[in-house]
């Protein structure tokens, strides 16, 4: 959870106290021994504004929009702790059609929702306080039963599906002693294969992220993110450039996405300017900051939102991988002229197989509003676009598969 500390609850992502990187003057944007497959890479690509999702300040209120994921026809589900953990979920022309969760430890209630799942007909909510799982109706929102969680979701900071199947990433701090200690320590984080009842976790595979502990509030020193593509689970874990793909299927890695790349430094923060939860904690020198900012998995492609961007925060430049980690193509995505900011709470994102992306955004007036955009790049959504315009023109017809014979 971004600004959060992760003391004996929240976890903190540590911006390492510089603010987001500005884009240093003459920096090469695609480095000489590593270009990308296309021949126009870093070529901009304006984003087109389609809807936008506020709240009325009474039935929805938005803080920091969270764990967005896709539900049917459309739909957009997200979780938010301005009143206490609610799961909202919108419909396509951006009205709210659900809002689940009360706060308390009753049938329906919570104190502190981990995470959640849209599964066929249902929301499945994962709360750490009490530890239970929760049902919903995925067509009225009504609450259906709810059943005690045996497995510490305490940590857990990535729940998804694929394949059929629900996997979950925990940081393992809580469960250490190094959390009791102080200095600076490597920390497992464990990737999960969930049952459907949430009753067996299998663990598939770990990864280290460092992490400076003092009085039991712990600060990363590496950015963290994961993102599923098919049977591939994308994983962002350390502050230079690479993301690990993971093959669910085999239980292997089968590379990992990276290219040379021109690091940002940092730059001092300024006084009163540094987050008041680092107080007292001695943080190692960090002359670089995050190499990566966040990564998302859509229409087959591995996107790395990398650290280069300008100051007002409207272009961002990114990266995209194929399905085989071969670095592919690289635009500066570019945001129209609202305003907005885009970095307060920038890490929660989205972006679908279709050509949408999904930001929270603050409003000049502070308020918090949810943008959806276009990336209107056709080469880049091409194969999903194409199919979609034909749906839509009914060109689309579905043929029952011949019979064998007897």
């Amino acid at each position: 959870m971004s600004g959060c500390a992760l003391s004996l609850g929240f976890i903190f992502f540590l911006t390492l106290l510089a603010g987001p990187p500005a884009l240093v003057a003459g920096q090469t944007r695609v480095d000489k021994s590593g270009r990308p497959l296309s021949k126009d890479a870093g070529r901009i690509v304006w984003l087109e504004e389609v809807l936008r999702i506020r709240d009325d300040g009474e039935t929805a209120v938005f803080k920091s929009p969270r764990y967005f994921k896709l539900g049917p026809g459309g739909s957009l589900f997200f979780i938010d702790f301005a009143e206490g953990a609610r799961v909202y979920g919108y419909g396509p022309n951006g009205r709210m059609v659900h809002k689940l969760l009360k706060t308390g430890q009753g049938p329906g209630e919570c104190e502190h929702a981990t995470n959640f799942v849209v599964l066929d007909g249902l929301v499945r909510v994962l709360s750490w306080i009490p530890p239970k799982i929760m049902d919903y109706d995925l067509s009225g929102g009504r609450y259906l039963r709810e059943s005690r969680s045996d497995e510490d979701s305490h940590g857990v900071w990535f729940l998804g599906t694929a394949v059929g199947k629900i996997y979950a990433i925990r940081d393992e701090v809580f469960s250490s002693a190094a959390f009791m200690s102080e200095g600076v320590f490597t920390i497992p984080n464990g990737v999960y294969e969930i049952a459907p009842d949430f009753r067996t976790w299998t663990k598939l595979y770990e990864f280290p992220v460092r992490m400076v502990i003092r009085k039991r509030t712990a600060l990363r020193l590496d950015p963290i993110d994961a993102a599923i593509g098919g049977s591939t689970l994308y994983i962002l874990h350390t502050a230079a450039y690479g993301v690990t793909a993971f093959d669910l299927r085999t239980g292997c890695v089968k590379h990992v996405a990276s290219r040379a790349y021109e690091r940002v430094r940092t730059k001092p923060a300024k006084p009163g300017q540094a987050d008041p939860e680092s107080r007292g904690i001695e943080l190692p020198d960090a002359p670089y900051g995050w190499d990566v900012s966040k990564i998302h998995a859509a229409a087959g492609k591995l996107w790395v939102f990398t650290s280069v961007m300008k100051a007002d925060g409207d272009d961002r430049l990114v990266d995209i991988f194929d399905a085989e980690g071969r670095y592919a193509d690289s635009i500066v995505l570019r945001f129209p002229d609202s305003g907005r900011d885009h970095r307060v709470v920038s890490r929660w994102s989205l972006l679908t197989d279709d050509g949408f992306f999904y930001i929270p955004e603050q409003e000049e007036d502070g308020l918090i509003t949810i943008g959806k955009y276009r990336v209107p790049d056709a080469r880049l959504f091409r194969l999903k676009q194409a199919l979609n315009a034909r749906r839509s023109r009914g060109e689309c017809s579905f043929r029952a598969a011949p019979r064998r014979p007897k």
